[in-house]
């Protein structure tokens, strides 16, 4: 089993906590709440903040396992794997 890490886990929970699926948006505003973010990851590089960019990174990463797919532009939705994985790591 692949292990996720603090970010993936992190966005799988905001969006699974808003009906399973949300728009990028949100993610942004929201993970501050699961994550410390540190002035490099407030910095802006190419017009976002760091974070924005690692973030979408991340979600590419996490429709390669199939755990996200996107279901139109800048709206995520988490699959059936993504929610079990998630049960296993808050039950393990």
């Amino acid at each position: 089993m692949v292990t996720m890490n603090k970010w993936e886990i992190s966005i799988l929970k905001i969006i699974e906590s808003n009906a399973g699926s949300a728009p990028l948006r949100h993610v942004y505003s929201e993970l501050p709440r699961y994550i410390n973010l540190t002035n490099k990851h407030r910095e802006i590089t190419y017009k976002a903040p760091n974070y924005h960019h690692q973030t979408r990174a991340h979600i590419d990463d996490l429709m390669d396992s199939g755990d996200l797919v996107r279901i139109s532009r800048g709206i995520y939705s988490v699959t059936s794997q993504g929610l079990s994985r998630l049960r296993d790591m808050c039950s393990g």
